[in-house]
């Protein structure tokens, strides 16, 4: 699944950036297709630590790392890494980090795991068998 497009990033970054973060002589197309599909490689790579992929739905919360982690594979293939694309890049993996350990979530995108008609929000489930031992009642 993509999380970003070509235009996500142009509305993050502005519309002339690719162009100018790109050679004349390269297809800028091409150069951030393939940049995309490498980014939500390596946010899959985080996310399956934590649910099964692929997501059933496109969570907003990871338009913009996607984003800034394609425009970090395409800086870094053509010599042009600045020190602004590299901060949004680690704030990117710090996000998918804090995500793969539970202390953040994907918004309303949330999956919802049900187990005998009760919902967990945050996908725990426990299951107990019946008591065996139990205090005697006088």
């Amino acid at each position: 699944m993509a999380y970003a497009s070509k235009a996500d990033i142009e509305t993050l970054w502005g519309t002339d950036f690719l162009s100018d973060l790109l050679p004349e002589d390269v297809d800028v197309d091409a150069a951030i297709a393939t940049a995309l599909r490498f980014a939500s490689a390596e946010i899959d790579a985080h996310l399956s630590a934590r649910y099964e992929l692929p997501l059933a739905d496109l969570p907003e919360i990871l338009i913009a790392p996607a984003a800034n982690i394609a425009v970090y594979v395409a800086a870094n293939q053509h010599a042009s890494l600045t020190m602004t694309i590299e901060e949004r890049y680690k704030q990117a993996v710090e996000l998918l980090k804090r995500i793969a350990e539970g202390k953040a979530g994907l918004g309303s995108s949330e999956p919802v795991i049900a187990i005998d008609g009760a919902a967990s929000d945050s996908g725990a489930a426990f299951f107990a068998e019946p008591r065996v031992w139990g205090r005697r009642q006088p």
